[in-house]
């Protein structure tokens, strides 16, 4: 599968998330959600890859981007505090992506994955706690919880699946573009979340470019000698993180 027909499928799923959330109000004051592409991308990465997919396997992977499109209009709610007529309905935009991800669910029946997505955002938002409540917590543990926060209801659909296989690379390549997308932001003193919240990660700047520099370098050779990736989608892996790294320079 080429770069082109890899866009085309992307632009399909974005497509048919956002047919799943058409509501004019909601769209009009909290305007369009946030479908991250890079997760986007990972969650397809089965598929793009040739295992088998069905009709099943589209609608977990919408339920997928809903559930992070609901985490980030409360998280922004949070940041901002809701106080006017549009964080308000921010809060109701987050709610009313989670109800139609349960919906979605419930109509095809996958009432297990309706289960097993809300016990992995109550763990997303339980680590969450740690970049607010100002606590000292390791260096080691802030990055793993990294990791889960950008990752775990993608890691919960490929285990549902039994897609294993591929839950090492997502899971490293997201935390490479969330942490790479961090130290940019900071760097270039732009909005973060993680670092803004962690006098921690504030004060280890240097550790965290050496963590960006291992994670990649596992990631690279990961990907290089899998044998399970096919060689254009090992290209497209690691072309989608080399541009973020671009963008980091």
């Amino acid at each position: 599968m080429n770069e082109s027909l890899i866009k085309h499928h992307l632009e399909k799923y974005k497509r048919d998330i956002l047919m799943q959330i058409q509501h004019n109000t909601l769209l009009k004051y909290a305007g369009m959600p946030v479908i991250d592409e890079e997760r986007l991308f990972f969650t397809l990465l089965p598929m793009l890859n040739g295992e088998q997919w069905d009709d099943s396997n589209n609608q977990a992977t919408i339920a997928v981007s809903l559930i992070f499109a609901a985490l980030a209009a409360h998280d922004l709610v949070k940041e901002q505090n809701a106080t006017t007529k549009e964080q308000q309905l921010q809060v109701l935009a987050g709610d009313y992506y989670s109800g139609k991800y349960y919906q979605l669910l419930a109509k095809g029946k996958q009432l297990e994955l309706i289960q097993i997505f809300s016990a992995g955002v109550s763990s997303i938002t339980e680590h969450k706690t740690k970049f607010y409540d100002h606590l000292a917590y390791p260096f080691e543990d802030l990055i793993q919880s990294i990791q889960l926060i950008e990752s775990k209801p993608i890691e919960q659909f490929m285990e549902y699946f039994s897609y294993h296989e591929y839950i090492f690379i997502m899971k490293e390549a997201l935390l490479l573009i969330a942490l790479r997308r961090e130290l940019h932001a900071f760097e270039n003193r732009e909005e973060t979340f993680y670092i803004r919240n962690s006098f921690l990660l504030q004060t280890k700047i240097d550790l965290l470019r050496e963590e960006i520099e291992t994670v990649e370098n596992n990631l690279v050779r990961e990907v290089r000698y899998s044998t399970i990736l096919k060689e254009n989608v090992k290209h497209a892996i690691l072309e989608r993180v080399t541009e973020q790294a671009i963008k980091s320079s």
